[in-house]
């Protein structure tokens, strides 16, 4: 048993060490490589005004389309490390934004019902942990199930919060994905849920599907706070 703890403690401090430096290279890359890019693209458009010639009006302007295409992957990377939109407004935009960038980028057809009952916010803690259990139950339902449709449940009851992810994937054997495919995420999923004091569980069918369930507590010394 103390050999258990110890390996869950080093778990827990390794997803935390993870979601701390997601956040900071996401600013990092919002507030200063974006913002530096932006600054770039100003300045060509500026020198494109003043070029000589059409020829190097052309090739600057060319230029800044470059830079501004880079500029838009620099942002994408920076909200799939840690969308803003998460720490803003909260878990419920943070998923509607999650469903809209997945069906833009992939065939998926992404749905999200929300079933809470305010609009007040979840401690951080939570809504981090409900985020990335959605976020990694799309990307296995893309990469690994050939899913074509997902819908995304939240739920507030009296005491828990409830995450499902549904998808019409191909399903897969759950105990010998846990041991074999660490890609799919499984024992991430689970530890991020175990560390707010959640339950989770993942049901599988070969040909039926996939379905991942997160029921996280909250308490009252954890309400929703108010915004």
């Amino acid at each position: 048993m103390p050999e258990i703890a110890r390996m869950r403690t080093l778990a827990s401090l390794t997803i935390r060490a993870q979601d701390e430096e997601r956040a900071r290279l996401a600013r990092e890359l919002h507030e200063s490589t974006a913002q530096s890019l932006a600054a770039l693209g100003y300045e060509l458009a500026a020198a494109a005004r003043d070029a000589e010639s059409p020829a190097q009006r052309e090739r600057l302007l060319a230029l800044r389309g470059r830079t501004g295409a880079l500029l838009e992957e620099v942002r994408g990377m920076a909200q799939a490390m840690h969308p803003t939109v998460l720490d803003d407004v909260g878990v419920e935009a943070a998923l509607e934004w999650l469903a809209r960038k997945t069906r833009e980028r992939t065939r998926l057809d992404v749905e999200v019902y929300a079933l809470v009952a305010s609009t007040d916010r979840f401690p951080a803690e939570i809504e981090s942990t409900l985020y990335r259990v959605a976020q990694e139950s799309l990307r296995n339902a893309e990469q690994h199930a050939g899913a074509r449709t997902v819908r995304i449940t939240l739920m507030q009851g009296p005491r828990v919060i409830d995450l499902d992810v549904v998808d019409d994937g191909a399903g897969f054997d759950v105990e010998e994905a846990e041991t074999r495919r660490p890609g799919m995420g499984l024992f991430a999923m689970r530890e991020r849920v175990a560390l707010v004091h959640g339950q989770f569980e993942v049901v599988s069918t070969a040909g039926q599907g996939t379905r991942v369930h997160a029921s996280i507590p909250v308490s009252a010394n954890a309400a929703r706070v108010a915004v």
